[in-house]
């Protein structure tokens, strides 16, 4: 035996910890670099792009914060990258999920970052231009030598090539958290919950959207674009009416599947209407803000309010029903837990602001 476990390799609850509350959150910046992917080889949110990659990034960096304060022994952490379950043997017959999604993350991350040095090349070299001392030779360095129109026409066929290759990898990332869940058949709720993956897929695009809103407005308050807002205010509304309705039609789903089922999560229902009514007040909202801008502070808070809530309904609530699905029990959080709880999103929004003071955040719209 090697003499260390992982939890998901064993059939016992999950830790329903706040800090698997907060990396579930971090699995927006995933979304948001699929977004960035999506939109590069689109040709479209140009002017969004440098923003939503460094913001993806920042949170997506630290995502594995929340697998490695998932499992059992922490001081053994660095077995899962160095000693990974990824392949069956006789004794750990099973692979660990968490393993092997760490595989996923570094090549994620990796293209990630690979697709953001190369967009910013030329950006770089433009930005260093207006600079001067360290930050001059800063921005010259990572221009990598494109210095031109034609050169980072060449560089750009790269970054397309490195936008596809991200897109299953932040994927998998994206619908890790459901599948996590809908797999612990010991708990009643998620294995009844059959819209999960689809739902928290679209929950954390919510959440990504509703970020990018809530920085670009602290960032450019005073001088907010239309043609930034207005297609990013599109998909949030787009996702946040998507989640609405299939937040009402899994509690559909149970009234109609059994009574006893609808009885089991009788508890989480009040909350999951309050999910609904602040995610259609988000989606009205973004038809306001198509119109005045100012108004994406109001749509990113009410969207977060909503999507927040809607995860701690799906991932504390939902294991407080007993395992016969007959009581409902109370929360049992340590005395640090909102601490726990931030300190993550925390460590994101930290390692994001240290990117965007090194990298240039807005360009031109034709990157030229």
């Amino acid at each position: 035996m090697l003499g260390y476990y992982f939890p998901n390799e064993f059939a016992e609850p999950l830790l329903w910890h706040p800090v698997l509350f907060a990396y579930s959150l971090l699995v927006s910046g995933a979304d948001l670099l699929i977004l960035v992917a999506l939109a590069y080889l689109s040709g479209s949110l140009r002017k969004a792009i440098p923003l939503m990659t460094m913001l993806g990034i920042g949170f997506f960096a630290v995502l594995l914060a929340g697998p490695l304060a998932d499992l059992r022994s922490p001081h053994r952490a660095p077995l899962l990258f160095i000693l990974p379950h990824i392949v069956p043997t006789a004794a750990n017959p099973g692979i660990s999920l968490i393993a092997f999604q760490f595989i996923i993350w570094l090549i994620a991350l990796t293209l990630s970052i690979i697709f953001a040095l190369l967009t910013f090349s030329y950006y770089s070299y433009q930005a260093s231009l207006m600079s001067a001392g360290f930050r001059k030779k800063f921005y010259q360095i990572f221009s990598f030598g494109i210095t031109t129109a034609e050169k980072y026409g060449a560089v750009e066929k790269v970054a397309k090539v490195v936008a596809v290759l991200m897109l299953p990898f932040l994927t998998l990332w994206g619908i890790y958290p459901a599948s996590l869940f809908i797999m612990q058949t010991w708990n009643p709720v998620w294995r009844s919950w059959a819209l999960l993956p689809v739902a928290y897929f679209t929950d954390t695009f919510v959440v990504a959207t509703a970020l990018f809103m809530l920085f670009y407005f602290c960032w450019r308050y005073k001088a907010l674009e239309r043609d930034v807002v207005i297609p990013v205010l599109k998909i949030h509304a787009a996702g946040s009416l998507s989640l609405a309705a299939l937040t009402g039609l899994q509690m559909a789903v149970w009234w109609f599947w059994s009574s006893s089922i609808a009885e089991m999560v009788t508890p989480l229902i009040p909350i999951m209407y309050l999910v609904v009514a602040l995610l259609l007040l988000s989606f009205f909202l973004s038809l306001i803000a198509m119109r005045y801008p100012a108004a994406i502070l109001a749509v990113s808070l009410v969207a977060m309010a909503g999507t927040f809530t809607n995860k701690w309904n799906i991932i504390i609530n939902a294991q407080l029903v007993s395992k016969t699905g007959l009581a409902f029990l109370e929360a049992e959080l340590g005395g640090l837990w909102p601490l726990e709880t931030v300190a993550p999103i925390a460590l994101g929004v930290a390692v994001f602001i240290f990117l965007s003071m090194l990298f240039p955040l807005e360009v031109r719209e034709s990157g030229k």
